[in-house]
C-alpha cells in the first residue's frame, strides 16, 4: 500500500489541526481555504505526491499542518514530515454573489480541477448518511445555472464539468432530462459527466427504459457516469437509502452493465461507503461491480445523521488493499481516473 495513502487514510480517521503560521500562509491564499458544503466536500484539501485529500480541521490531532520558510508540511507526533500544498476554493466560492435570488453556490462549486453544476438543490431522497435533506427541494433554473457557470469557468481552469442532479420527484424526470440535454449541448468542449440514480425519461424502475435512456446520454455527447449503490446488503441499504432500496440492486445491476456497453470500459463508475455495513459486504459490492466492467469507488464515511460512526483508517486502507485485488482480478481500474477528483474517496 503507498505511502501517501496510508497517511490519508489516518487524516481521514483524525483530522489535522493547523498551526498559526500555516494559517497565515492559507490566509494570505484565499479566504475560504476551510470550504463548508456537503460533508463530503468540507475541510481543507491537500495535495501531497501524488495524492489528493480534503480533510476535516480538528484541533486534538496528532497530525498538524506547519510552515516553514513559506512552506507548508504535513507533520505528525512522531516528527515525520512530508511537503504540502493547499488547493484553494476560487474567489466566487465565498458566496458574495447572488444570481436569481440564489447564492451562487447553489449552482455551482469548484473542488480541484472539477466544477459540479448543480441542477437542484435538496433531494427527493432520504439518504441517512447525506446532508441533502437539509436543503429545500427545488429545481434550479437554466438561466441561474448557466450565468453562475460562466463565471465559474472564468475563475478556474476546469477540465471537466460533474452534472449533480440528485434523486428528483418522477414528476421532475423529463425536465431534468431537458437540463441534461440543454448543457451537454451548449458546454460540448468540457467532459461532462452525469451522477445520477437509474432512471428511464419517466420512470426510475422500469428497466426496460434504461437501455434507451443511457443511449440517449451518449448521443447528446456526455462523457461518463456515475451510478452510486452506496452500500451492497439489503438490509442496509433499506435502512440508509430508503428509496435506492426501492428501485432495487437488481436494477441498479442493469443499469450500469448497460451503460457500460454503451458508454465503454472507463467511463461508468459506482461508489460505495465504507464503514456502514460489514467490510465483507462493501467488498462484495466491489466484486459485483467490477465483474460487469464498472470503475467500483470506495468513499469513506463522513459521520453524518444516523451514521455517525467514527472513521478508522485500518479499514479504510484494508478495503482498499483488498478491492484493487478484486478489481486486478477482473482487470478492472479502480475510480475515479481523475487523480484530483479522489480528494474525497479512498
Amino acid at each position: 500500500m503507498e505511502k501517501g495513502f496510508i497517511l490519508k487514510a489516518n487524516l481521514l480517521e483524525k483530522g489535522i489541526k493547523v498551526s498559526k503560521e500555516a494559517k497565515k500562509i492559507l490566509d494570505k491564499q484565499s479566504d475560504i481555504w476551510l470550504m463548508d458544503d456537503y460533508i463530503t466536500c468540507s475541510g481543507v484539501t491537500l495535495k501531497y505526491e501524488d495524492t489528493y485529500a480534503t480533510i476535516g480541521v480538528e484541533p486534538d490531532s496528532e497530525y498538524e499542518l506547519i510552515a516553514e520558510k513559506d512552506k507548508l508540511f504535513i507533520t505528525d507526533n512522531k516528527g515525520e514530515k512530508i511537503e504540502t500544498e493547499v488547493i484553494t476554493p476560487p474567489d466566487y466560492m465565498k458566496d458574495e454573489l447572488v444570481i436569481d435570488g440564489k447564492k451562487i453556490t447553489v449552482y455551482v462549486n469548484t473542488y480541484t480541477d472539477r466544477t459540479r453544476l448543480q441542477l437542484m438543490s435538496g433531494c427527493s431522497n432520504n439518504c441517512k448518511f447525506c446532508n441533502a435533506v437539509e436543503f429545500k427541494y427545488e429545481l434550479n433554473s437554466i438561466k441561474g445555472m448557466e450565468e453562475a457557470l460562466e463565471i465559474a469557468l472564468a475563475q478556474t481552469n476546469t477540465r471537466h464539468l460533474l452534472i449533480s442532479s440528485g434523486s428528483v420527484w418522477p414528476s421532475d424526470l423529463e425536465e431534468i432530462t431537458s437540463m441534461y440535454d440543454h448543457f451537454a449541448k451548449k458546454y460540448s468542449n468540457l467532459e461532462i459527466d452525469i451522477m445520477m440514480t437509474p432512471r428511464g425519461f419517466t420512470s426510475y424502475n422500469d428497466s426496460t427504459q434504461y437501455e434507451g435512456y443511457i443511449k440517449h446520454l451518449k448521443e447528446i455527447g456526455i462523457h461518463g457516469l456515475s451510478i452510486n449503490m452506496e452500500l451492497n446488503h439489503p438490509e442496509y441499504l433499506k435502512k440508509y437509502c430508503p428509496e435506492k432500496y426501492a428501485i432495487g440492486q437488481e436494477n441498479y445491476l442493469k443499469f450500469l452493465e448497460t451503460a457500460v456497453k454503451v458508454f465503454g470500459p472507463n467511463k461508468v463508475r459506482s461508489l460505495l461507503i465504507v464503514g456502514i455495513e460489514p467490510l465483507e459486504e462493501t467488498l462484495k459490492g466491489v466484486e459485483k461491480l467490477a465483474k460487469i466492467g464498472v470503475n467500483p469507488v470506495l468513499s469513506p464515511l463522513f459521520p453524518y445523521g444516523e451514521a455517525n460512526f467514527p472513521p478508522k483508517a485500518d479499514l479504510f486502507i484494508e478495503a482498499k488493499k483488498k478491492s484493487e485485488e478484486i478489481c486486478q482480478k477482473y482487470h478492472v481500474l479502480m475510480g475515479p481516473l481523475c487523480k484530483p477528483c479522489t480528494h474525497n474517496v479512498l
